[in-house]
């Protein structure tokens, strides 16, 4: 399984573990032996790059966890939405109104990827970040869309409580149809197509741009034709409202937010914050994770869908070598869905880089188990706030959702 390093780490003889990816096509196919010229370009063209690679000695020793089968699901949505709004981005820009007979070929594709994830389900939430990409909006809509269904099937009970709770009917009829999410999180930034300069502007944006952004839900949800539906021209309306009422447009709170909102806010700040952009440098997963759930942003998000999306989550990837304070390296093995902030780990590396032979390699155990091992960092980022983090996660969780907690765990592993 594999090991993540630098991409100036890299030496000739070392396999890829994982392809290297550009947008949706194939650099370097998983199983390539790279060479010099490989590494140079890498090199050359992404400066920054970190690559999976196979350690054989780990391998024989210890079973890491196998999360190819998540990628290649979350590769496969994230593609076939990333082309569907492309198309309307470029209808968009040319003028052209979107009509029903436009909307017709994408609910196809909606409910075909709609299947597809219920057909093919997966236990992380993995988006992996482009190297190159042509279109800011482009990439975010895909890996938001893809955060939201994932997040959509993992609490359906939820979601069912929660949209019969906010209609007059004591009863939704289809309560539990993540149509309205999936075409909402898909479109949710449409309205920023006709200002998405603004994406590639370098300098600080003047109070006036600020306040043109904030126009994007309302314009979005005007934007779509009424073939539509109401539903999701409201959960596109209102994606940018915070659980405490200090969101926009219209700054509702929480109770009073559709629940597919809720859930597309909390996927629309991960995807964000972790993408770089020309102003801003991309965070860290982890870092993110921590901000959502222990920082002051966390009354942003409705504390239940964020518990669950921590939980689906993967903020460290199986191989990420992590420096520790003694000066050896942990390479992380399992992911820990009761804390993503202790997943599993096995010493491998000494203080100079070298692995360890067979005779050292000890078991593997969850971070945090053992206070002689602090983490310090992985690729360069400092992760010394995990060390104390090892309880498992404790939020506020609404009573009226306590019940659809063990169901909802049941339903996300099958």
């Amino acid at each position: 399984m594999p090991i993540i390093v630098h991409v100036d780490d890299l030496e000739p003889g070392m396999v890829l573990a994982s392809n290297i990816m550009n947008e949706f096509s194939v650099l370097l196919a998983h199983g390539r032996k790279l060479n010099d010229m490989d590494i140079n370009t890498l090199k050359r063209k992404f400066p920054e790059l970190m690559v999976q690679v196979i350690d054989p000695v780990l391998d024989e020793i210890v079973e890491f966890q196998d999360h190819a089968h998540d990628q290649a699901i979350s590769r496969e949505v994230r593609r076939n939405v990333a082309t569907i709004v492309t198309k309307v981005s470029n209808s968009v820009r040319s003028g052209t109104a979107l009509t029903g007979d436009n909307v017709a070929g994408m609910q196809q594709v909606i409910e075909e990827m709609l299947r597809y994830l219920e057909e093919n389900p997966v236990t992380m939430a993995i988006i992996e970040q482009s190297l190159n990409w042509n279109s800011y909006l482009q990439e975010h809509s895909a890996n938001v869309f893809y955060l939201s269904l994932v997040i959509g099937n993992t609490i359906r009970n939820y979601i069912k409580q929660e949209r019969e709770r906010l209609s007059a009917a004591h009863t939704v009829h289809n309560a539990m149809n993540l149509t309205p999410l999936a075409t909402g999180s898909m479109f949710h930034d449409i309205g920023m197509t006709p200002i998405e300069h603004l994406y590639t502007k370098k300098e600080p944006l003047t109070e006036s741009e600020k306040a043109l952004i904030r126009t994007h839900p309302e314009r979005g949800a005007e934007m779509l034709p009424e073939e539509i539906g109401p539903m999701v021209k409201l959960v596109i309306r209102s994606h940018h409202e915070n659980q405490d009422g200090t969101g926009y447009p219209d700054g509702i709170p929480g109770d009073r937010i559709n629940i597919f909102a809720r859930i597309i806010r909390v996927a629309d700040a991960y995807a964000a914050a972790t993408a770089t952009k020309v102003y801003q440098q991309a965070k860290s997963s982890i870092r993110v994770l921590y901000e959502m759930l222990y920082g002051p942003i966390q009354s942003f998000y409705d504390p239940a869908i964020l518990k669950v999306f921590a939980s689906v989550t993967q903020p460290l990837p199986i191989g990420a070598k992590l420096k520790l304070e003694s000066g050896d390296w942990a390479v992380v093995v399992r992911h820990n869905r009761q804390n993503p902030f202790a997943p599993e780990i096995i010493l491998a590396y000494d203080e100079w880089g070298d692995p360890l032979g067979q005779e050292e390699l000890q078991t593997p155990f969850f971070l945090g188990e053992r206070d002689d091992v602090k983490v310090m960092s992985f690729a360069g980022v400092d992760l010394s706030f995990l060390n104390g983090l090892s309880e498992p996660l404790e939020m506020p969780v609404p009573q009226q959702v306590a019940q659809s907690f063990s169901e909802t765990f049941d339903f996300a592993y099958p």
